[in-house]
């Protein structure tokens, strides 16, 4: 098979990927929302709050990976529907 060839399993890839992100935000948003409680009983603790703002800029780069995969499917699957109106 020639380079650059793709085959029909690459929605198969999109959804996996989708499927990565969108468990690897849930394990971050389990880890913080464990994090929160401790913080909450705490709040002077600077350290445990500098580790929740972390968590929450990873959780926020899952989700745009997640969006910009779903724009990327979503471009893919309708590039063939614009070319037959033509």
């Amino acid at each position: 098979m020639p380079k650059g060839v793709h085959t029909g399993c690459m929605d198969n890839d999109t959804s996996a990927g989708k499927d990565l992100w969108k468990k690897k935000r849930g394990d971050l948003s389990d880890k913080r929302n464990s994090l929160f409680k401790k913080y909450s009983r705490n709040p002077h603790d600077l350290e445990l709050a500098l580790e929740i703002k972390k968590i929450d800029d990873e959780i926020a780069e899952c989700t745009d990976k997640m969006r910009r995969e779903n724009l990327s499917e979503r471009k893919t699957k309708s590039l063939p529907v614009a070319a037959a109106k033509n």
